[in-house]
């Protein structure tokens, strides 16, 4: 009698509604860089000295590295079915950068099969301090539903590091948070 109320109880759970949802899809864009310290100049005066630079080499390589780390992360976890990057790298390249071409975000993660398209900013303050954000969109809707952000000092893989695995652990990830 216990044995068949267990394995009623284990096909319930195994079989719940719950668990056979499937994970809403997800494309995450690459991480871009927006420089606030080269457009604002020199105490927020207007006076950044002409046109941004973009960033170095070190951040490059730093957008990337976050990029692939936050890409494992999601991958890790049960909650989105991370979509290929070469499926929208393409397009990105064509078109982006993605926080400036006007919507074009949705269009790309829906062309991907998305249903949850993540747009990806390192906004540089200064050269030591950064604000990494992830805005969440809703690509049938075309609305942004979350919007989660953290701040970085440092200008160090492991800082940059250490920025993603928060905003991955304790925002994006978080259990009930931002589905």
């Amino acid at each position: 009698m216990m044995v068949r109320f267990l394995v009623s109880l284990l096909a319930g759970l195994v079989l719940s509604p719950a668990m056979l949802a499937a994970a809403p899809k997800l494309v995450l864009f690459p991480f871009e860089m927006v420089d606030a310290a080269q457009d604002a100049g020199a105490m927020g005066m207007g006076f950044g000295g002409g046109l941004p630079m973009g960033p170095d080499k070190a951040e490059v390589r730093r957008l990337a590295l976050i990029t692939d780390d936050l890409r494992q992360r999601i991958a890790n976890d049960a909650r989105y079915d991370l979509i290929p990057a070469d499926l929208v790298v393409a397009d990105v390249e064509k078109l982006g950068p993605i926080h400036k071409c006007n919507g074009c975000e949705d269009d790309i993660a829906r062309k991907a099969g998305a249903e949850v398209a993540v747009i990806a900013i390192v906004e540089k303050l200064s050269d030591l301090l950064y604000n990494f954000n992830l805005y969440l969109r809703d690509v049938a809707q075309q609305k942004l539903t979350a919007v989660m952000s953290t701040t970085v000092q440092g200008s160090t893989d492991e800082a940059w590091r250490r920025g993603i695995r928060y905003l991955a652990e304790r925002k994006l990830l978080q259990a009930g948070e931002a589905r």
